[in-house]
Parts: C-alpha cells; structure tokens; sequence
C-alpha cells in the first residue's frame, strides 16, 4: 500500500522548497495544493493565477480524492503539499490514513514574505491558526503525526530530515538535499506567481533571521496568529 504524507503549512514557509525536496525520493509522487483550485472556487478570492488554476486544478472534493489515489496506486510514496487555509470548512475523511507533518515558521517572517505579492494580507492567510485547529482536530487519526519548525529544519538539513523521515515512518534517501534548478513539470499553475525564489534553487538555503518590526498594519497580523504559532511550536517535533 502506498504510504501517503499530508503536509500541512502556511504560505511563504518553504512548503515548495519541501515538495521539490520529496520529490527527488525514489518512487515518490508529488501534488502541489490539490484544494487551491477548490478554495478559489469557494471563496471568489482574485489571487494570482485564479482563472489558470481552476481551468487546471480540480475543484471538487471528490476529483481531488480521486487524483491522489490515482497517485497512490502507481507510486510507493505520495507526498501533498496543502495549505491549512484550503482546508477549512472542509472534510478530512478522505485524508484519515494519511502521515501528517504540519510545517511552522514565526508569523512576522511569513507576513513580510506573503506581504510582496499580497500587501492587504490578514492572519486568515497566513494559516497559523488554521494549523493550530486543525492539529488538534487530527489527533484521532492513525498516522503518525508531527509539527515541525522550518528553521530548525533549516539550521541543518542533512541531520535533520533524516529524523523527520524516521518520525514519518520513510526511509531516508540523502537524494531529498538536493534538486534541479528550474520550474517542474509538477508545480502548480500559479508558479509564475509565487515560485520565482524557488526556481532558482538547488537545495535548502540557511533560515533567515527574525526581521525587525513591520508596519504597524502588518504587526497586527503578526499578533493575531503569535499565540497560535507559540502553541504549536510548544507541540513541534524536536529535531
């Protein structure tokens, strides 16, 4: 039976970095945010890449269910990459076997980062307190399950991962430190808006320091999704 691994993050959190890094493993498939194109759909939200995405990306519950067990039937190994704010409001049934790995990194990074493509950002975009509810709401299922922060990931990779693969329940497979530069053939639509970064990479880069203050609009974002950041942290794997 295939083994799928249900990340769960917030934008702006190195979750692409991630997905290219599990896709270098030997028979794993990956699939870049299967409920984008459904959250759209459901919210009438004007991001970049909308019409693209939804012309693209499946948009029912059911399609989505479907694509990845149709990756699952042909792979050892499926690694989604979802965003915590795409699942709310919705079921998680067709998620319940999954492993689960919650990625976190401190709001006042995601906000300055999410903030160049999208200045109005609220703390409902940032997916912190989403993945506070939502990591409480998935501790009946069987998996194992982890919350991990990005920057300790980061601080060094080659001992880390091991670990979180350990706790997930993988093999290691050293080929996860590195990939091709350049956009892949598994990104999403939206990659043109928001992967720039990424595509220029070949492998995780060092964690970046907690800027100074933002504007006084952003440090309420900040604030408002702090205590649910705190409280995962507290309840992160330690690597």
């Amino acid at each position: 039976m295939s083994k799928i691994i249900h990340a769960i993050s917030g934008p702006r959190n190195i979750s692409t970095a991630v997905m290219y890094s599990f896709a270098q493993r030997p028979g794993c498939a990956v699939f870049d945010e299967p409920m984008y194109g459904k959250f759209l759909q459901t919210n009438g939200l004007n991001h970049p890449g909308r019409d693209e995405t939804q012309s693209k990306w499946p948009t029912d519950l059911a399609d989505i269910a479907d694509a990845v067990q149709k990756l699952a039937t042909k792979n050892d190994e499926v690694y989604l990459k979802n965003m915590a704010h795409h699942m709310v409001n919705e079921p998680w049934d067709w998620a319940e076997q999954s492993a689960f790995i919650f990625w976190i990194r401190h709001p006042r990074k995601v906000v300055q980062s999410f903030a160049k493509v999208i200045p109005d950002v609220t703390s409902e975009d940032i997916g912190l307190v989403q993945q506070w509810q939502q990591w409480q709401e998935i501790q009946h299922f069987p998996g194992a399950k982890i919350i991990i922060d990005s920057d300790e990931m980061l601080a060094d990779p080659a001992a880390t991962l091991p670990r979180i693969c350990a706790a997930l329940g993988l093999p290691w497979h050293a080929e996860m430190l590195s990939w091709p530069a350049g956009s892949k053939s598994y990104d999403g639509p939206w990659a043109k808006h928001w992967y720039t970064n990424v595509h220029e990479s070949t492998g995780f880069g060092p964690p970046k320091a907690l800027p100074e203050a933002l504007t006084p609009e952003l440090e309420k974002v900040v604030e408002a999704a702090l205590p649910a950041y705190l409280s995962l942290f507290t309840n992160r794997f330690k690597i």
